[in-house]
């Protein structure tokens, strides 16, 4: 049974602690004593209780950090890089930019540790009980045992080639998170403040044909395969935006997303892609940036 070792017992950790228990010889380190013993009361296992996160990762096959800040993870790797061995792996959880998952390996690089980061994606309660979904800076065949220790406790574990790979799809997950939030606001407030009822709005996006189309539709199928003939064309959603913009202004409702959305619906349309289903608009951005949405054939 491996030595697995989490620095760091918030609220993303002690769902860590609780589904790492059930399967894993487990030591945890935090700073805050109370929250240490907290967590262990929710243990079907007692863990060791390290005195210090360099006690910590001594004893230790696997260390995992879990830490509220950037900077706190690379304080916990200088405090670390003198105990910890050669083949020892560490797990940045902590949700940190790419570059932060490197400044941490370079501390502990020299002592012949290999770090990885395993961002965590789906909230904490499914965490808890062993269906989290991790986003893991390596490939399959190369992920060892942490690989082994993750496939353990998650529902499903992306392998995302190489270091940094994880926190670059988190970074891109939440966005649609939160953006999609605020589009959401936006549209439902919209919608009540002409007189339709929150709850039909709710009902509306609920349906595949709300919330769900963009992805399953619009990106899956149709950009994806850059299959643009026919569909709603971007002319028409463009109008339909202009629409929206319309009565917001004449409520004096603040639109910050969705007039921001408008003005790629515009673009587009300058761009010769008025015509064609308005999945089309994705294209923009593989020009900008050279790179391809269509699926690879092999």
């Amino acid at each position: 049974m491996a030595r697995v070792g989490l620095i760091g017992v918030g609220s993303a950790g002690a769902a860590l602690a609780q589904a790492l228990s059930q399967a894993h010889a487990l030591w945890l380190y935090d700073r805050d004593p109370t929250r240490l013993e907290s967590v262990a009361d929710l243990l079907n296992r007692a863990p060791a209780i390290a005195g210090s996160a360099a006690g910590l990762a001594a004893a230790c096959d696997l260390v995992i950090f879990s830490l509220p800040t950037p900077a706190a993870s690379r304080a916990v790797a200088e405090e670390i890089r003198d105990a910890v061995r050669p083949g020892m792996v560490v797990l940045e959880t902590s949700t940190v930019a790419p570059e932060d998952v490197e400044a941490v390996h370079e501390t502990l690089a020299a002592a012949g540790v290999r770090v990885l980061d395993a961002a965590v994606v789906g909230g904490v309660g499914k965490l808890a009980k062993g269906e989290g979904v991790f986003l893991l800076g390596a490939s399959e065949a190369d992920a060892g045992l942490a690989g082994e220790v993750l496939g353990a406790i998650a529902e499903e574990v992306f392998f995302l080639g190489r270091r940094g790979g994880g926190m670059r799809a988190k970074v891109a997950v939440n966005a649609v998170a939160h953006a999609v939030y605020v589009v959401l606001a936006e549209a439902a407030a919209l919608a009540a403040a002409q007189g339709v009822p929150v709850d039909v709005f709710e009902a509306l996006m609920t349906r595949e044909s709300g919330l769900l189309r963009p992805l399953t539709h619009r990106f899956s199928e149709r950009l994806r395969s850059h299959d643009f003939e026919g569909g709603m064309s971007t002319r028409n959603a463009l109008k339909d935006s202009a629409l929206a913009l319309a009565a917001a202004k004449a409520l004096g409702a603040p639109l910050f997303a969705i007039s921001a959305a408008h003005e790629a619906y515009e673009r587009a349309a300058r761009e010769g892609l008025e015509d064609l289903d308005y999945a089309a608009v994705g294209t923009l951005w593989e020009r900008w940036l050279g790179i391809s949405f269509a699926r690879q054939t092999f």
